[in-house]
């Protein structure tokens, strides 16, 4: 079941050209890839536009599958090439500084994929850590995406800055990879955690403050204001943030509030303090996230049909069906007195 904050998701087809080129010079079949991930026959040629971004996540399963390239996401940053990503790139190449580049990369990703989003996890003076949120279920697809996306910020700073730059440190959320060379190898470190709660690289600040030989203030600033035609999406408070982040996570199991506080690079405490801030609770939160997953299968309209009450918690992430039964009875009493 795809979440609410993925469902209205789009990713310019600049990203799944990438892909698919990516396949024809392995010798893959890349318009059969095309068509098994469903992507419609004009995105194909040359020309701007989005498509659903569940597209391209199966492309990306699709694809390792065809090459049999379990670090595929690795493969395709190493083909990528500033100016891939058109009116993206040049805002990105445009600007003075890398800290500069990093700052327009996260500004302007709407351009590219939405609701993903980067983020300065941490600033400690020496370093700056970045997170890249790619919202999903957790899917392969979305490991591949990740991959890709930090091993692509990871090149391109060396290829901004025309400098060896060095992260000094990564970390996936996916599960330890057998293959820890490839990541090394790609991204220029040992210093690389699995299984961890976001996807994030670290650079120093001496690196971000490194001026980029491709600066140029005057086409930055023409091309800011031709960007602005594309506005980014309404800001989202911390709140729908954390509720889109409880959606997924539901998605892919059942969440606790230690497993989210970690997802957020935060303490329990710190979590309960941000809902008690936000007059709401972590029992509240997940029993509203339950109710908008059971909106989206069709159930919350009532117990018409009886559903099959293991089934039922499975798909609400109860343990006990009983439960389960009796939050979709207290949603349907509250929806009747709403409509009264």
């Amino acid at each position: 079941m795809a979440s609410a904050s993925t469902s209205n998701a789009l990713t310019s087809v600049e990203v799944p050209r990438l892909l698919l080129r990516t396949a024809s010079l392995a010798g893959a079949d890349a318009r059969g890839l095309a068509a098994d991930a469903d992507l419609p026959a004009w995105s194909l040629p040359a020309g701007t536009g989005m498509v659903p971004a569940p597209l391209v996540t199966r492309l990306w399963e699709l694809l390792e599958r065809a090459l049999g390239d379990p670090q595929v996401g690795l493969t395709v940053a190493g083909r990528r090439v500033f100016g891939d990503f058109g009116l993206y790139d040049y805002l990105i190449t445009a600007s003075a500084t890398l800290r500069d580049a990093m700052s327009a990369a996260a500004g302007y990703l709407h351009l590219i994929t939405t609701p993903s989003r980067v983020e300065t996890l941490a600033d400690t003076g020496q370093s700056v850590t970045y997170a890249y949120r790619c919202p999903g279920s957790g899917s392969r697809g979305e490991e591949l995406c990740l991959q890709f996306a930090v091993a692509a910020f990871c090149a391109g700073a060396q290829a901004l800055t025309r400098q060896r730059i060095v992260p000094t440190a990564v970390t996936f959320p996916q599960r330890p990879s057998r293959s820890a060379a490839a990541f090394t190898d790609a991204l220029g470190t040992s210093r690389i955690d699995f299984g961890a709660p976001a996807a994030t690289f670290t650079f120093r600040t001496a690196d971000l403050d490194l001026p980029l030989p491709t600066a140029d203030p005057v086409l930055a600033t023409i091309l800011g204001r031709y960007a602005a035609v594309f506005p980014a999406p309404e800001p989202a408070t911390w709140h729908k943030r954390f509720q889109q982040r409880l959606d997924e996570a539901l998605d892919a199991g059942s969440p606790s509030l230690g497993v989210m506080a970690r997802q957020l690079a935060m303490s329990t405490r710190t979590l309960q303090r941000r809902l008690t801030d936000n007059e709401t609770t972590w029992r509240a939160e997940l029993d509203a996230a339950r109710r908008r997953r059971a909106g989206g299968a069709g159930l919350d309209a009532g117990l018409a049909g009886e559903p099959d009450a293991a089934k039922l918690a499975r798909q609400l992430r109860y343990a006990d069906p009983r439960s389960a039964r009796r939050a979709l009875r207290r949603w349907a009493a509250k929806s009747a007195e709403t409509d009264r």
